[in-house]
């Protein structure tokens, strides 16, 4: 019998037996239920489940919070509920829907997610060797010339994933968003084809299949028009499979699909995509311009809440927007990175003051998660939730950390964050040899700040 039996049982029933389950899937940390009817769910009964470390609710679905075990969770659930091998009945009544601009924002920010996952290893690649080349390329060390076949086999890697977004974009948002994949794909290819990028350095004014005038935008490394694109494209295919006749499907439907899609993509929704992230990549340039060391303060010390709250994917998102545009980020990822090492002080710190045995291993799991997954959900509410003083002390050493770290303008350049410490050191490199130092300053100091004001006022009897 797994350890998550009697928890996924009695989640199961809390939350309204199978029949009240719409679908379930999993994240690093958090099980996530989407259900016909929430109303009902006792919250707080949740919470004090053996191995649930907390829960957040969002538009028709829950999220338990289990940490790095989530998948053995996920396993046992499935397995009870009888998910695997019989989907709910579908005499369950319909999921009831919040409606407003907040169920709106929550629809669309769950959609985008839903498309950035499955690709975040292809960044995970790029940044490791965008990093190996920047720190053993002519910038840094200099192993390697500009000219050598090593050198320029790295920096292809890491360019091609970025230069190919869209395809990537176009593989995920589509699995997620229910359109044709191939035909999202193919969407991609005309974006960044040959003749189309030829047309855009050309300059010349060109219309599609001669009637709509098209904007000239090079679309390589962009995020958001292809989304929109791979959206609409849906809803496109729902509507040409329900008007065109079952014995017409095969040859009009996706032929169709690519002629509305193509007049749509160029002229309207991949321009609108592409204003859209100039004006975020505007925003941020005013941000880190006139105020960088007081955005920096603010996002590394309250970013603990944006986790917890559930507030960090649509910042995320925003900010991966305009990471594609730009290059580098120093408006958010920066302090990410903070937050992370900033964790690993308070965890050692715990570990180290800890009196009894249960606090000693609550801190050995949580830096644990962090080390190996840089998962913070154990750290969060394992630790500082439980703890005002450590809660205390990480806010100050990473709002000390950020503000040093946006004082220097410093800012992430690979996207190798997501890899445990090493890789936080990595995403700043790349660019210049100050921007490489000065991050890791910032990373030291969270990291120094954290420990040494765990270990001083930390008292386990503190704890709740």
């Amino acid at each position: 019998m797994s350890k998550y039996t009697d928890m996924s049982n009695e989640l199961l029933k809390l939350i309204g037996g199978k029949d009240n389950v719409a679908s379930v899937t999993h994240c690093a940390t958090r099980l996530r239920i989407r259900l016909h009817d929430e109303d009902n769910v006792p919250v707080e009964e949740i919470k004090k489940l053996p191995g649930v470390l907390g829960l957040q609710k969002n538009v028709g679905e829950i999220q338990v919070i289990i940490g790095p075990a989530v998948d053995d969770a996920y396993q046992e659930f499935m397995k009870l509920g009888g998910f695997e091998t019989k989907a709910p009945k579908k005499t369950a009544p319909a999921q009831k829907r919040e409606k407003g601009f907040k169920a709106v924002l929550n629809t669309l920010f769950s959609a985008m997610t839903g498309c950035i996952s499955p690709i975040v290893y292809a960044f995970v690649v790029m940044g490791m060797f965008k990093s190996i080349s920047a720190i053993f390329g002519p910038s840094l060390l200099g192993l390697f010339t500009a000219e050598s076949d090593v050198y320029v086999l790295l920096e292809g890697i890491g360019n091609a994933i970025t230069y190919f977004l869209p395809f990537l974009l176009a593989y995920s948002a589509s699995q997620k968003l229910g359109a044709n994949t191939v035909i999202s794909i193919a969407m991609a290819a005309i974006m960044l084809s040959p003749a189309m990028t030829g047309v855009v350095a050309a300059g010349e004014p060109f219309k599609v299949f001669g009637l709509f005038p098209m904007t000239l935008i090079n679309y390589s490394s962009t995020f958001l028009p292809i989304l929109l694109i791979v959206a609409v494209q849906a809803y496109a295919e729902k509507l040409l499979n329900k008007i065109i006749p079952n014995v017409l499907k095969t040859v009009f439907v996706p032929t169709l699909t690519v002629a509305i899609m193509t007049v749509l993509g160029l002229c309207v929704l991949g321009p609108i995509g592409q204003w859209l992230g100039d004006g975020l990549a505007a925003i941020v340039m005013l941000l880190s311009t006139h105020a960088s060391w007081l955005e920096g303060a603010l996002v590394a010390a309250l970013y603990v809440f944006m986790v917890a709250f559930g507030l960090g994917g649509p910042v995320f998102l925003a900010t991966f927007a305009v990471y594609t545009q730009t290059g580098s980020d120093g408006l958010y990822f920066p302090y990410m990175c903070i937050y992370s090492m900033a964790l690993v002080g308070i965890c050692i710190g715990y570990i180290v003051r800890s009196k009894s045995a249960a606090e000693k291993q609550t801190g050995t799991v949580a830096l644990t998660s962090q080390l190996l997954g840089s998962v913070s959900e154990p750290t969060i509410y394992g630790i500082l939730f439980r703890n005002k003083t450590c809660l205390i002390v990480e806010v100050v050493a990473s709002g000390i950390a950020g503000f040093y770290c946006g004082l220097t303008h410093t800012a992430v350049v690979g996207m190798t964050f997501s890899l445990p410490v090493v890789g936080s050191f990595l995403a700043f490199s790349g660019a210049s040899t100050a921007n490489m130092v000065n991050g890791a300053i910032s990373l030291v100091a969270a990291f120094a700040l954290a420990l040494i004001g765990t270990l001083v006022f930390y008292k386990e009897e503190n704890a709740a």
